[in-house]
């Protein structure tokens, strides 16, 4: 419900922590929704996950390790 209630908001910036943490199937869907936001409209979507699936979808990503964040490689 969190996730709907900042897309009706129409926020500039959208901060997700684990988007997809309480759906099984349509966990793909969710974070479409999130990046065609992000395209459409103009948004700032920045997407905390352990989900290596959802790469495809980023226009940037960052790896946290040892405390050090750094740009990844993006390969589509």
């Amino acid at each position: 419900m969190g996730i709907v209630r900042a897309l009706v908001n129409n926020q500039s910036l959208l901060l997700v922590d684990e988007p997809t943490a309480a759906f099984d199937r349509r966990r793909h869907e969710v974070v479409r929704v999130l990046a065609d936001r992000a395209h459409d409209s103009n948004v700032a979507v920045v997407m905390v996950t352990r989900d290596r699936d959802f790469r495809k979808h980023c226009d940037r990503i960052y790896a946290m390790a040892d405390g050090r964040l750094t740009e990844a490689v993006l390969a589509h």
